[in-house]
C-alpha cells in the first residue's frame, strides 16, 4: 500500500516538475487516430447536411412550382432566400465561434437550420416558405466554422490532407440527394384538409432536415476546440480536452504527459455586448497584419460562390427544360444551343401554360447522381497529393476549369452535353470553394480564424445571392448574361489564389 503511494507521489512530483508544452506538440503527442477519425466522420457528415440543405431546393423549384404559382423571378427569390440567410449568418456565426467556441456555434447553427426546415415543409403562402428558407440558411452558414473546428484538434503536418477530406463528404451529400428526391418526390399522394395541403415535396424536405437535428446532438457529445480553449485562457479545460483525445486515441488509462501549457496571447472576451463585440473583431481582422489576405479570399469566396450557386441551384431546372425540348421537337433538324432551349420553354403558352407541370422527369434525378459522382475522382486526388502539390495549385486549376467548362455551356446543343460539362463544373467549382476554407484554416491564426473564415462566406453568399437573381430575371430572356458572369468570375479568382502567401511553410496558431 505504501509502494504504490509513494509510486503515485513519484509519478506526481516527474508532472509538477515538467516544463510547459506548447499547444502544437502537445497535439502531436496526443496521436493521430480513433478520435480523429470519428471527429472527421461527424464534421463530415454535418457537411453533407449542409450539401443537402442547401441544394435541395434545386428540387423544391419545379416540384413545387404549380402550387405556388411560381414564375422564374419567384424561383430564383426561392433560390435566393436561403443565400440571404447565409449571408447574415456567416458574418455572425463567425463572432459567435470566436468569442463562445466553434462546437457551441455548430450545435446552435444546425439546431436552427433543421427546425425551420422542417417548419418550411408545411409552409402554405409562398412568403411563409421564404422566411423559412431564409432562417434555414441563417442556421446553415454556420457550419463555414466546421473547418476551424476540425483543424484545430489535427497538428500542423496532417492539418491541409485532413481538411481536404470534407469535400468527398460534401460529394456524398450531392449523391444522396437526388437519390432521397427520386423515392420521395414522384409519389402521387395527395393529403387535403381544408387549408392544408400536404404533397410528396413536403416529406421531403422534412426527410432532409432530419440529419442537421441528428448531428446537432452527437456534437453535444464532443469536446470543445482545445486551441479555441487555450486562447480563451481555459487552461485547466484544454488538459481535460487533450487527455480526453489522448484516451480515445491510444485506449489507455494512462496518464496525459503533459500537465502545464504555453498560454498564447488570449482573445479579447468581448463584454461590451454582443454587436459591439462582432464590430470590434471584425474591426481587428482588417486592421491587422492579415487585413490583404483577408481582402484577397473575401473577393475570391464572393466570384467562385457566385459561379457556383448561379448554376448549381439551376441544374435541376435546366435539364428539364432540356428534357422536355427533346422530347417535344425531337430530331437532328431541331438542334439548337441552350439559350435558345431555355427560352422556349417560357415563350410557348399553348405547351407551358394551359396546365401547370410540376413534374421532374425521372432523368433528371439520374443526371444529378451522375454529377455527383463524376465529384468523387476531385474529391479523393487533392487529399492524397494537397501536400505534394500546395492548396493554391489545386484552387487555380479548379477555378479556371471550372470557368472554362461554365463558358462551353452556351454552346450545347443537347442534354448529353449539358450533363458532361454540369459534371465537370460541379466536380471542379465545389472542391475549389471547400478549399477555399482550407486555405483560411492555414492562413489565419486562432483569433481570427474563426471570422476570417466566416467573413469570407459571408462574401460568397452575397454573390450567391446576387447570382441566383441574375439568373432567375435573364435565364428567359438573355441566358448567355449569367454564362458570362459565372465564366469571368471563376478565371478572376483563379489568378488572385496566386496572390495568396503558400501554406504549409509556417507554423500559425
Amino acid at each position: 500500500m505504501n509502494k504504490n503511494k509513494s509510486k503515485d507521489v513519484e509519478d506526481t512530483a516527474l508532472l509538477v516538475a515538467q516544463p510547459p508544452v506548447h499547444l502544437d506538440d502537445a497535439i502531436e503527442m496526443v496521436g493521430f487516430g480513433n478520435f480523429h477519425y470519428y471527429i472527421l466522420f461527424i464534421c463530415g457528415s454535418l457537411f453533407s447536411a449542409v450539401a443537402i440543405s442547401v441544394t435541395s431546393v434545386s428540387f423544391v423549384v419545379p416540384s413545387a412550382q404549380c402550387d405556388f404559382q411560381m414564375t422564374s423571378v419567384h424561383k430564383g427569390i426561392l433560390n435566393g432566400a436561403s443565400m440571404i440567410g447565409m449571408f447574415t449568418g456567416s458574418f455572425i456565426w463567425g463572432y459567435v465561434a470566436d468569442s463562445r467556441g466553434r462546437r457551441y456555434a455548430l450545435i446552435l447553427s444546425m439546431t436552427m437550420d433543421g427546425v425551420f426546415s422542417i417548419i418550411s415543409s408545411v409552409s402554405q403562402i409562398y412568403p411563409v416558405l421564404i422566411f423559412c428558407r431564409l432562417m434555414s440558411g441563417f442556421g446553415v452558414s454556420g457550419a463555414t466554422v466546421l473547418y476551424s473546428y476540425l483543424g484545430e484538434f489535427v497538428n500542423t503536418k496532417y492539418r491541409e490532407k485532413f481538411l481536404c477530406w470534407m469535400e468527398m463528404f460534401w460529394t456524398a451529400g450531392i449523391i444522396i440527394l437526388p437519390c432521397v428526391a427520386w423515392l420521395i418526390i414522384p409519389q402521387t399522394f395527395r393529403i387535403e384538409y381544408g387549408f392544408f395541403l400536404f404533397r410528396s415535396w413536403n416529406l421531403f424536405v422534412i426527410i432532409c432536415s432530419l440529419l442537421s437535428l441528428l448531428l446537432a446532438w452527437l456534437l453535444v457529445r464532443l469536446p470543445e476546440s482545445p486551441k479555441f480553449l487555450l486562447a480563451k485562457g481555459k487552461h485547466d479545460e484544454t488538459i481535460d480536452c487533450l487527455k480526453f483525445v489522448y484516451r480515445w486515441n491510444h485506449k489507455t488509462d494512462d496518464k496525459f504527459p503533459v500537465t502545464s501549457l504555453i498560454l498564447p496571447d488570449c482573445m479579447n472576451e468581448h463584454s461590451n455586448g454582443f454587436f459591439t463585440g462582432l464590430y470590434e473583431s471584425t474591426v481587428g481582422l482588417f486592421t491587422s497584419k492579415y487585413k490583404f489576405i483577408a481582402i484577397i479570399t473575401c473577393i475570391i469566396q464572393y466570384g467562385a460562390t457566385t459561379s457556383y450557386y448561379m448554376l448549381m441551384l439551376w441544374f435541376p431546372e435546366l435539364m428539364n427544360r432540356f428534357r422536355w425540348y427533346e422530347t417535344s421537337y425531337s430530331g437532328p433538324k431541331n438542334m439548337t444551343n441552350m439559350c435558345e432551349i431555355v427560352s422556349m420553354f417560357r415563350v410557348e403558352p399553348e405547351e407551358t401554360d394551359q396546365v401547370c407541370n410540376d413534374n421532374i422527369d425521372k432523368s433528371v434525378y439520374l443526371n444529378i447522381v451522375i454529377i455527383g459522382i463524376a465529384c468523387i475522382p476531385t474529391s479523393l486526388i487533392v487529399p492524397l497529393f494537397v501536400n505534394r502539390l500546395g492548396l493554391r495549385f489545386f484552387l487555380v486549376v479548379s477555378f479556371l476549369g471550372s470557368g472554362l467548362s461554365a463558358a462551353c455551356l452556351y454552346f450545347i446543343t443537347s442534354s448529353l452535353e449539358n450533363l458532361v460539362l454540369s459534371s465537370v463544373f460541379e466536380a471542379l467549382s465545389s472542391v475549389g470553394i471547400s478549399l477555399m476554407y482550407c486555405i483560411a484554416v492555414e492562413l489565419f491564426p486562432t483569433e481570427y480564424r474563426g471570422m476570417a473564415v466566416s467573413i469570407g462566406s459571408t462574401f460568397g453568399k452575397v454573390g450567391a445571392l446576387m447570382g441566383n437573381i441574375v439568373v432567375g430575371v435573364f435565364i428567359d430572356e438573355i441566358c448567355a448574361i449569367p454564362i458570362l458572369v459565372s465564366c469571368s468570375f471563376l478565371i478572376i479568382s483563379g489568378f488572385l489564389v496566386l496572390t495568396l502567401p503558400k501554406t504549409g511553410r509556417t507554423n500559425i496558431q
